[in-house]
């Protein structure tokens, strides 16, 4: 069971991770995971999701970090390959797509593998472009690339969840000049979060003609921070030169107001270890709202058009995902193991009086009779028990029925209300 830890506890882990990295003594296979010392009842923050955190070292490897979007607890951090290259900027597009360029201005792609215990590439990272001679960039989650050099900002119109050159990245759109910026982040759809030199926490937002606004968030106090990040939801993350990752939440992210940051500078994520030259966050994937329910699979995990398959010879559906893909709880409700076919199978009863069931998991991440909240992290897909390759099995039932998932995974992809567990049919979602 994930719980939150101690300062102290994380102050160890932090000069852990810290001296690893430092000394070179983690390989393509080390895990630095958290290790649970208290349990605290209820969350630091009313949020959910995942927030997956990418980044390089100064020897060129690569990291991957998972952090609890409730808690600030850090889950795991992983420890890769080297890109065969010197990193400058860094920009992650979903879960297993991130964007680096090196000092003489070449585009790569890296197509990621990971799972819970080991970082690693799919391919070597294949350049798709020459020139991007950018100090800074991020991705929106909804298409949009930024990017700076020389202070001006500029947008591009990202086509394809694996670009493979200008085709898939173009409409290249100067949206202004004085951007020089220490640090910069996405905090959602066409928004920006920055930090100058002078510790203004700054937010820009950009419309449809490329015309951008620029809001005030904190006139100082964000000096000490050399990489910002969002994972959405009002969530900000903060690393300083020490080390340290600090988080933040604002409460409505919409207002284009900081008076109602909540800051948790007194339960950090790390107290030091964070010591990656870039950090890159994968956009969209957190929440802090008051929902019923929530998407089970990170939102880029896979395309719309895998949730309405119909699969087996009852109602259910497989969604193949990589092994290591976060899992997240589809409503309020008490968690109980499952096992034999299902594998690492996790049971929730949902507080609407439906069952929820996960199957083939690589690892369970909470313990049974534990209760969730709306899009909490249950642990990783995988590949367990009665299954012939990595996927999520996932399935309903109410008053014993199973009842065809697909409609209601549709509606929560698209940020919709789903319908209820007890008008979902029975039939026609199956072969």
């Amino acid at each position: 069971m994930r719980s939150t830890k101690t300062s102290r506890c994380r102050g160890a882990l932090g000069a852990l991770l810290t001296g690893a990295m430092a000394l070179g003594l983690s390989t393509a296979t080390t895990a630095v995971a958290a290790t649970p010392a208290t349990t605290r009842t209820t969350a630091a923050a009313d949020c959910s999701g995942s927030v997956s955190v990418y980044g390089t070292l100064d020897d060129g490897r690569l990291t991957y970090s998972q952090i609890d979007p409730s808690t600030g607890d850090r889950i795991k951090t992983l420890i890769g390959p080297d890109l065969g290259f010197t990193p400058k900027a860094m920009a992650t597009l979903n879960f297993n797509t991130v964007l680096v360029t090196d000092t003489a201005g070449a585009l790569y792609r890296v197509d990621v593998k990971t799972n819970n215990l080991s970082l690693a590439l799919m391919s070597a990272p294949v350049q798709i472009g020459t020139g991007w001679t950018h100090d800074k960039l991020v991705y929106d989650g909804h298409g949009h690339l930024y990017g700076t050099a020389g202070g001006v900002l500029i947008q591009y119109l990202v086509s394809q969840d694996k670009p493979a050159g200008s085709q898939h990245i173009g409409q290249r759109k100067e949206i202004g000049s004085g951007f020089v910026l220490k640090t910069l982040a996405s905090s959602g759809d066409d928004r920006l979060l920055a930090t100058a030199s002078d510790g203004r926490l700054l937010e820009y937002r950009v419309d449809s003609t490329g015309g951008w606004s620029s809001s005030q968030l904190q006139p100082s106090g964000w000096s000490g921070f050399e990489k910002l990040l969002s994972p959405g939801g009002g969530l900000y993350y903060g690393a300083t030169a020490a080390g340290g990752m600090y988080w933040y939440q604002d409460v409505n992210p919409d207002d284009g107001a900081g008076g109602d940051i909540v800051y948790h500078n007194d339960d950090p994520v790390d107290v030091s270890g964070w010591t990656q030259n870039l950090l890159s966050a994968e956009p969209e994937t957190a929440e802090c709202v008051g929902r019923q329910y929530a998407y089970v699979l990170p939102h880029g995990a896979v395309p719309r058009s895998e949730l309405d398959d119909p699969h087996h010879d009852y109602a259910a559906i497989d969604i193949q995902v990589p092994t290591g893909t976060p899992v997240y709880a589809v409503t309020r409700g008490t968690v109980s193991h499952i096992d034999g076919g299902y594998g690492n199978g996790i049971q929730i009863t949902g507080a609407d009086g439906a069952t929820y069931i996960y199957g083939h998991l690589d690892s369970r991440g909470v313990a049974a009779g534990a209760t969730v909240t709306p899009g909490q992290y249950l642990g990783e897909s995988g590949n367990t028990g009665q299954s012939t390759g990595p996927h999520l099995h996932f399935e309903i039932r109410v008053g014993g029925v199973k009842r065809c998932p697909q409609p209601m995974l549709l509606a929560l992809y698209d940020g919709a209300s789903p319908p209820s567990p007890g008008t979902l049919p029975t039939g026609g979602c199956s072969y």
